[in-house]
């Protein structure tokens, strides 16, 4: 490698590294609900339980800017070879069409529960034959991700041995890798955000701000 080429190399890492912490801050300020100190957490999943913070990765993800950015960093990381994109609904939606813009191939979604009228089908969209890489915001649990996969793999539709998701909630929040034998891409943890109040004021110096509910 020349000089030129190693000038050409250094400036595409900068811009990487730059566009990756202006995706990060954005989450950071605009995508996260924190509980104020002393304040009953939000309900969460299981009874009985209460959060002091929740993620709402759709705030930024609704963002076409942010959204093709993001895509574009991830699509960086993907293995080559064909594939086909599949969303786990309703919050993969915007990533999967976004990845699949840049392949220039179509994709597909994966409903929660069949689809009560019509077809009654489980799937959106039309196959193409090609690996399935499963495309959800968050991976946390995994139930979503697993629950396509089995309903793919029911139909004898291939699924790829990696999926993508934006954040990497499994780290630090869950003992294992539920989907075994598969790699997940994604291009956050939690440890790379602020969730909490405290965490958040202490690295900005200010109160979050998470902005109007409707």
């Amino acid at each position: 490698m020349n000089r030129i080429e190693e000038l050409r190399a250094e400036l595409a890492a900068a811009e990487t590294a730059a566009t990756l912490e202006w995706l990060r801050r954005e989450i950071e300020h605009r995508a996260v609900y924190r509980v104020r100190p002393g304040d009953p957490g939000i309900l969460g999943k299981a009874p009985n339980t209460r959060y002091t913070w929740q993620i709402y990765l759709r705030r930024v993800m609704m963002d076409p800017q942010w959204m093709w950015h993001c895509a574009h960093q991830l699509h960086s990381r993907l293995p080559a070879g064909p594939r086909q994109f599949a969303a786990c609904e309703d919050a993969g939606v915007p990533l999967a069409q976004a990845l699949a813009t840049l392949d220039g191939q179509p994709w597909i979604s994966v409903k929660k529960e069949r689809k009560k009228y019509g077809l009654h089908n489980w799937t959106e969209g039309r196959t193409t034959g090609a690996p399935i890489v499963l495309v959800d915001d968050v991976a946390g649990s995994q139930a979503t991700l697993r629950s396509a996969a089995s309903k793919l793999r029911a139909f004898k539709l291939p699924v790829a041995n990696y999926y993508v998701t934006i954040l990497n909630k499994t780290q630090g929040t869950h003992a294992e890798n539920y989907l075994a034998n598969t790699q997940l891409i994604s291009l956050f943890t939690c440890d790379d955000i602020a969730m909490t109040w405290q965490a958040y004021a202490e690295r900005h110096g200010r109160e979050p701000n998470f902005g109007p509910i409707y």
